[in-house]
């Protein structure tokens, strides 16, 4: 039996699961550090291949004094340089990747518990229904496997 109750709440979770729910439900599949790490290292990752890029583009820019000083330059100080802004870069990359996953999962966290809670009621209600008011019990067909 379908009970207005029981409608209005699958109404509210799907429209939860459709709109927020697309971004907020899959940091449920995390804990709060694992999902945290995750998305800081994939954070690195990115700002490695940013630095390359750029790296690229500035020494295209600059050919034209890279090969008119091809002997003259201190590749060893360049490379050191190039280390440390590397470092500092990605450093810098990642604190922010972790501040900003670790805003957002206790964000979304509370959101997530209301969509739980939303679901244990709607199971529990399910429940109820199966098992009849006289105390007899409805077999259903979710345990066959053909």
């Amino acid at each position: 039996m379908v009970r207005e109750e029981d409608v209005k709440l699958m109404s509210r979770i799907a429209i939860y699961e459709k709109r927020e729910g697309r971004t907020e439900i899959p940091v449920n599949n995390y804990y709060k550090g694992d999902y945290i790490r995750w998305n800081a290292l994939k954070a690195a990752v990115s700002a490695t291949i940013v630095f390359a890029v750029v790296g690229t583009i500035v020494v295209l820019y600059k050919m034209d004094y890279i090969l008119a000083n091809v002997l003259k330059l201190d590749y060893k100080r360049i490379g050191i340089a190039l280390a440390v802004i590397y470092a500092c870069w990605v450093l810098l990359y990642w604190i922010a990747a972790r501040i900003l996953y670790a805003i957002r999962y206790e964000k979304v966290r509370p959101h997530i518990i209301i969509y739980n809670h939303r679901l244990k009621k709607l199971l529990e209600a399910r429940q109820k229904e199966i098992v009849k008011p006289k105390g007899g019990v409805v077999v259903s067909d979710d345990f066959i496997d053909f």
